[in-house]
């Protein structure tokens, strides 16, 4: 996102028998690795995050807290696509993914990310103090590949994308040929295999005047193409900067977690455990992706969609020839502090 997660015997004697020494293997076999959470069976949300995860701080936290929901059973993390051309990025988030023991999770880079243009921010930090194997760009997927390999193989309408960062891979997604596992072109399995697309971006309702500012200033060619004409073929979720600016959150992390936490790196890269120097526009995004409507979020925008202004920036057009788009804002942004800042902490 763009802005300006034993067994212990007593002293006395024991008889063990059969049954007991059978249970207590049994016991000990199930338990997580040490440093690993226990992951619990899955039946959420199937998500594909595609995020610009290298300077601002709510990627990174969303990147964690996505493994932490992933652990507690409340998401099925499809993948993870990195959406600008940091050649280490994708280190970066094996580095946070393995942290919480999920070393597996696939990950995809932009086209062309060994161009290496694009600030790296706390990536170096986490990719010099955590353990990882994906050691940079070369070592994964194109994501535009890994997109038509994870919906290729989903149920039908099953996916939600998760955008919190530029829209390349989205429009490389939408303009893709057949191949990858499907016979379909890019917007036709869009169609049959995505659910949703819910974006982190702008500010809602906005002005016609409104200048690039957000996401789509990364790569606004991309985004207008996503936007435009014929567009993204399913319905779209806008999780702006309302609730985002108002997230303050992860003070706590250098007083309640380990130096070596995914979370603490991140956040000590940045802010020097300062208060944060920033909001967190992206968690609230994918909490909103996972939850829905609730007491937390409200949905606005009915009838209306976002389209790329002459000025670049992003305005809210009612009434829309689009059916389903809306935006979304907090009704209570203390109780989604308080969430973000629980799970930010989670082990």
């Amino acid at each position: 996102m763009v802005t300006t997660e034993r067994v212990r015997s007593g002293r006395g004697s024991v008889r063990l028998t059969a049954v007991t020494i059978l249970a207590v293997i049994t016991t000990v076999a199930v338990l997580p690795a040490a440093g690993f959470a226990a992951k619990k069976a899955n039946d959420g949300p199937r998500i594909i995050i595609d995020t610009d995860l290298s300077k601002w701080w709510d990627d990174v936290s969303t990147i964690g807290i996505a493994n932490v929901l992933r652990n507690q059973g409340k998401l099925q993390l499809l993948g993870i696509v990195s959406d600008v051309p940091n050649d280490i990025a994708v280190a970066a988030l094996d580095a946070v993914n393995t942290g919480y023991g999920n070393p597996k999770i696939p990950l995809g880079a932009m086209a062309g990310s060994d161009a290496d243009t694009f600030d790296h921010g706390y990536t170096d930090a986490l990719v010099s103090q955590l353990p990882h194997s994906v050691k940079d760009s070369s070592d994964v997927p194109d994501a535009v590949v890994l997109y038509r390999k994870l919906l290729a193989k989903s149920p039908d309408h099953s996916v939600t994308i998760v955008s919190i960062g530029g829209y390349t891979n989205l429009a490389g997604l939408l303009n893709s040929k057949p191949g990858q596992g499907s016979k379909l072109d890019g917007r036709k399995l869009i169609t049959k295999k995505v659910e949703r697309l819910v974006i982190e971006d702008g500010f809602f309702p906005s002005t016609e005047k409104a200048p690039a500012y957000t996401n789509q200033k990364i790569d606004l060619a991309a985004a207008t193409e996503v936007l435009s004409g014929e567009g993204w073929p399913t319905p779209m979720t806008w999780v702006d900067g309302q609730p985002g600016i108002a997230a303050r959150v992860g003070g706590t992390l250098c007083t309640t977690v380990d130096a070596k936490h995914p979370m603490r790196v991140a956040y000590e890269a940045l802010f020097g455990c300062e208060e944060p120097g920033d909001g967190n526009w992206d968690a609230p995004t994918l909490l909103y992706a996972i939850d829905g409507p609730t007491t937390v979020f409200e949905e606005l925008g009915q009838g209306g969609a976002a389209i790329i202004n002459p000025a670049g920036g992003l305005v809210w057009r009612i009434p829309s020839d689009r059916v389903g788009d809306i935006y979304v804002h907090s009704i209570d942004q203390d109780a989604l502090n308080a969430r973000i800042d629980e799970l930010l902490v989670a082990e």
